[in-house]
């Protein structure tokens, strides 16, 4: 026994020794001032998808923490109807989704149920949310898992997530350097301690190419930064269910999360208590870029402002400024006086080594992008703990010209008025009919299809158009649509050699008929090809796939096409 006890003794000395040598310092408590500002967390998961608690057990941690705001984000393909802004233990909830995409995670607020379910590739995914109304944000862009990286940057995303603390945490385990993996393993032996601060110390700075491709987005358009706790409150197997709880762990808590980092936002006005009102507040300052990003497990409570003047007027973060003259920036904060503050240039460090807590800085007249960030110098490890959004000094554009393609020069119809060279293909459980009609003067091509009700059988309907000479001779597909509901479809193309491989354009279907056009060097490839672009001499069929990426299993309906013809 004596033994036992000694080596008991040991055990907690060495524990001890290494929470002494590794804790993090606790996190400075400043004197804040008024700056305007409300603090909220975003990309929040509950119980409805992969999170530990529902919204109202989630509502009163972040209550505890302070926060005023908190905006759920549950994985699903945005057919749920969101529920209503509501307050609940004070905080205002905002109901959204993250859906999965093929080039990453895309997390969506104030949308509508969507018609359809949103899914396939990140592209039509940002333009589904965006036709109907939504404000999305690009999700872990820099997560080391590739199925959680966002991925396609020539996409108009709305915001990127600069900051996410799952991505910072797998970073650390899968680097191949022994210091950040140690600084995990001490994590969970500090954390009983210091939650909040053991949680900011593991946060890592924004990656270089992921703010490079931030800052040249923002030459050309608004692209407001963002952060986003990704609050599950627990850890699980890697082959649990999403829902399934009873092997988890409650770490990291939801309230440890909401004290280590927020979102604060400038509204235009004050909150009324008036949920939907102040809904309608805060999404629009979180649209307009009015917002700042602070690690609480640093310091906190934070005060922070970044604004410009020159002679065109004033602007604060997320603001447009016209071109003329100089412009003064000044940054005000309630920064201890170690921490650094500096003013960037897009990539360029434009002023540093500001430990001031209101000071100005000259910049010359030509137009820019200016952001500022405030790391947390003097301390054990340096972290961002502030990290604003851009003001946009921009010169006056001309009208922007479209680009382009030149109009067809060639034209040959693939629809002679019958169903010669059309048939259908599915799986064993769905069902799909090729018919004409009469359309106004002429006629359409009518197609039925009914997917099987089982995921499991993979259901799909296919309505393909014979080549057998291939597609050599033409660059394009032209044709009107319209469907009985709003959809997407799925055009393709398949090789006859290799046997089987395709490549895809996914499109949306209106109810009213619609001009299409699908250019072939616009398609990507459907799973595994040899080639991402297509021989298209050996391309024997061009395919209307409809599928469960937009369809749900057990869905029925009905499509319309006419003056279909291959182009060049």
């Amino acid at each position: 026994m004596k033994r036992w006890v000694l080596v008991a003794a040991a055990l907690a000395a060495a524990a001890g020794a290494l929470v002494i040598a590794t804790i993090a310092p606790a996190r400075l408590t400043l004197t804040p001032w008024s700056d305007g500002t409300i603090p909220g967390g975003l990309h929040i998961h509950t119980s409805r998808s992969d999170g530990r608690s529902g919204p109202d057990e989630i509502a009163a941690a972040a209550a505890r923490a302070g926060l005023k705001f908190i905006a759920f984000t549950d994985h699903g393909d945005g057919t749920r109807a969101p529920d209503p802004p509501a307050y609940r233990s004070g905080v205002l909830c905002l109901d959204g989704v993250e859906i999965s995409t093929t080039g990453g995670h895309y997390a969506a607020l104030d949308m509508p149920a969507a018609p359809y379910p949103l899914g396939g590739e990140a592209r039509d995914v940002v333009e589904d949310v965006r036709r109907l109304g939504g404000f999305g944000m690009a999700a872990h862009p820099d997560s080391p898992k590739p199925e959680l990286r966002w991925r396609e940057w020539t996409a108009p995303f709305d915001a990127i997530e600069l900051i996410n603390p799952d991505t910072s945490w797998r970073i650390g385990l899968n680097t191949p350097a022994w210091r950040p993996r140690l600084r995990l393993f001490a994590s969970l032996v500090d954390y009983p301690f210091r939650a909040p601060e053991t949680l900011a110390s593991l946060l890592q700075h924004p990656a270089d190419d992921i703010l490079t491709k931030w800052e040249n987005l923002t030459q050309r358009r608004h692209v407001v930064s963002l952060a986003g706790t990704d609050a599950h409150a627990k850890l699980t197997p890697r082959n649990a269910d999403p829902g399934d709880n009873r092997w988890s762990l409650p770490f990291p808590g939801y309230e440890t999360a909401f004290r280590m980092l927020s979102v604060h936002v400038r509204p235009d006005r004050a909150l009324t208590g008036d949920a939907k009102v102040d809904a309608a507040l805060i999404l629009h300052a979180l649209r307009s870029g009015h917002a700042f990003t602070a690690i609480d497990g640093v310091a906190s409570p934070p005060s922070f402002e970044f604004s410009a003047v020159n002679a065109r007027g004033a602007a604060q973060a997320g603001d447009d400024l016209g071109v003329g003259g100089p412009v003064t920036l000044r940054v005000r904060s309630n920064a201890p006086p170690e921490f650094t503050t500096v003013v960037w240039q897009g990539s360029r460090v434009l002023s540093t080594d500001h430990h001031e807590q209101d000071f100005t800085v000259q910049a010359p007249e030509s137009p820019a992008v200016y952001w500022t960030e405030i790391v947390s110098t003097g301390r054990k490890r340096q972290i961002a703990w502030i990290i604003s959004n851009p003001i946009y000094v921009r010169a006056p554009e001309p009208a922007a010209k479209l680009l382009m393609r030149p109009p067809a020069s060639q034209s040959a119809s693939i629809f002679d008025g019958t169903t010669n060279g059309w048939r259908v293909e599915h799986d064993p459980a769905s069902q799909g009919t090729i018919e004409t009609g009469k359309s106004g003067a002429g006629s359409d091509l009518q197609l039925r299809y009914a997917l099987a009700k089982e995921p499991s059988a993979r259901p799909f309907v296919a309505f393909i158009n014979d080549r057998p000479t291939g597609l050599a001779a033409n660059d394009r597909l032209a044709f009107t649509i319209r469907a009985d509901h709003p959809m997407r479809i799925s055009v393709q193309l398949r090789s006859a050699e290799p046997p089987g491989e395709r490549w895809q354009r996914s499109m949306y279907i209106d109810v009213v008929d619609q001009d299409r056009t699908v250019y072939f060097d616009d398609l990507t490839p459907v799973g595994v090809t040899q080639t991402w672009r297509p021989t298209f001499s050996n391309i024997h069929d061009l395919l209307f796939v409809i599928d469960t990426t937009n369809s749900r299993p057990g869905s029925s309906g009905h499509l319309w096409i006419k003056a279909a013809a291959l182009q060049r």
